[in-house]
């Protein structure tokens, strides 16, 4: 067989976007290797959220390539699939002539016609269609690269806009995945053996009010509601027909997020306490200027019914701190923001201009030493915050999925709480897919560590 080596970066869509495509390609007699040496085909699943993405692409694809040639004295076809592919599209081209593919990510698909034009002779082949009515790629529950969780897409595509953000120009308009073929896929994964399922979205609250999302309903399902298939019931229709003990979704946007998917979650075991809410700034003027479309105090309101709720949720967010404009009382907001919610952990990001967006035509005000004092500021509040926060779980009992070895020591495992936090303990006599009852003996800022129960 012939061999394909992917290289993932970014979210949890491009790594489910990267099991589609080696999902396609089997088809063409491709099988993955984890060398890039081995490889006859080299694909770069790339991500626009860090600076200059398009700059390491071209890096990483010159680093392989020497490699290679040291190695075996060949070199292998390349392509960029992603984010950066949607958007750099034929440029990649002028700027590299070793890539040979550019895959748009409404075209995994086409990748083994693509990839059998090259074999025939073709210099170069492209595809960067994005259309409202794309269908969904469909892959099997036997064809996932991972092995204890399976991310399943809900809906793809952002309809929001945000003034700094690029996905609405490479992913594009966004589209609801059809209810029938989500639990069709869920009820497979269960019966392969997966435990947890992670729903994946740009937007998951959106679910349903975009794109064809009826389908093929279960017949429990109330057909008086067949006309809007809102987030909230898809997570009650998953809890009710699927057999995965645990379910997670993300990414929430926070003017979406409403009580009554607390109300559900709260009221389904398998679905499990842990909410994503991404704030990206605690001052209501910056909000406005990344076109966020609510206040500080709309996004505590959010906060204040999670904590409300009969369940313990972890809340976990995102944060942008140098956003052109952002003064040091913007900031002092987003600290304020930071200290008053209490989360169990967050992505903290220096803000980078994105092309095609709306803040491209911002002045950029912040310095940058500026934006990374600000950035440490941040962390620093952080982990004192996460430190008080993961102590809570000392001497208690939790359940945690064994998803692989730790990478602090061969002769213990790693995995996740319900609430997302990870966890380290001694192998014992557990396996890896198993749902164990761990009890909580040492607490650090970003991970705990117990015994077997």
């Amino acid at each position: 067989m012939k061999k394909v080596y992917i290289e993932t970066h970014g979210c949890q869509m491009n790594v489910h976007d990267s099991e589609k495509a080696l999902f396609a390609l089997s088809d063409i007699g491709y099988e993955a290797v984890a060398d890039p040496v081995e490889a006859d085909l080299i694909l770069l699943n790339t991500c626009m959220v860090r600076e200059k993405p398009e700059q390491k692409v071209f890096k990483r694809i010159d680093t392989l390539k020497h490699e290679q040639i040291r190695a075996q004295g060949k070199r292998s076809v390349f392509g960029v699939m992603g984010c950066v592919a949607q958007a750099e599209a034929e440029r990649i081209f002028d700027r590299s002539r070793d890539v040979s593919i550019v895959l748009g990510t409404q075209s995994i698909s086409k990748l083994p016609q693509m990839v059998q034009q090259i074999e025939q002779g073709f210099s170069r082949s492209i595809d960067v269609t994005l259309t409202k009515d794309a269908d969904f790629f469909e892959i099997s529950a036997t064809a996932r690269q991972t092995n204890q969780i399976a991310y399943v897409s809900i809906i793809e595509g952002c309809n929001k806009f945000c003034s700094y953000c690029i996905v609405p120009f490479t992913r594009g308009r966004e589209r609801s995945r059809p209810v029938g073929n989500i639990l069709a896929e869920i009820q497979g994964l269960a019966e392969n053996g997966y435990k947890e399922v992670h729903l994946l979205g740009q937007n998951v609250n959106s679910y349903g009010l975009s794109g064809r999302y009826r389908g093929n309903l279960p017949t429990t399902f109330n057909t008086s509601q067949s006309d809007q298939v809102t987030f909230a019931r898809l997570l009650e229709l998953v809890a009710h027909n699927c057999g995965v003990p645990r379910v997670k979704y993300m990414t929430s946007y926070p003017r979406d997020f409403d009580q009554e998917i607390i109300r559900v979650m709260d009221a389904e075991e398998k679905l499990c306490e842990w909410v994503h809410l991404p704030a990206q700034s605690g001052s209501d003027r910056i909000l406005k200027r990344m076109r966020r479309g609510y206040t500080f105090q709309a996004y505590m309101d959010k906060i204040s019914f999670i904590r409300a709720a009969e369940k313990d949720y972890s809340i976990t967010g995102d944060l942008i701190v140098g956003f052109p404009g952002e003064t040091e009382e913007d900031f002092l907001e987003t600290m304020r923001l930071v200290a008053e919610v209490e989360y169990d952990g967050l992505f903290i990001f220096q803000y980078s201009a994105r092309p095609n967006t709306a803040a491209m035509a911002y002045e950029d005000t912040v310095p940058e030493k500026v934006k990374t004092e600000r950035l440490m500021k941040l962390i620093e509040l952080q982990n004192r915050i996460q430190q008080r926060r993961y102590a809570r779980y000392l001497e208690k009992t939790v359940e945690v999925l064994i998803e692989g070895v730790s990478a602090k020591s061969n002769d213990e495992f790693t995995g996740h709480t319900r609430c997302h936090k990870t966890v380290n303990f001694p192998k014992g006599e557990s396996r890896l897919g198993d749902l164990v009852q761990v009890k909580i003996n040492r607490a650090g800022k970003n991970s705990l560590h117990g015994q077997i129960l």
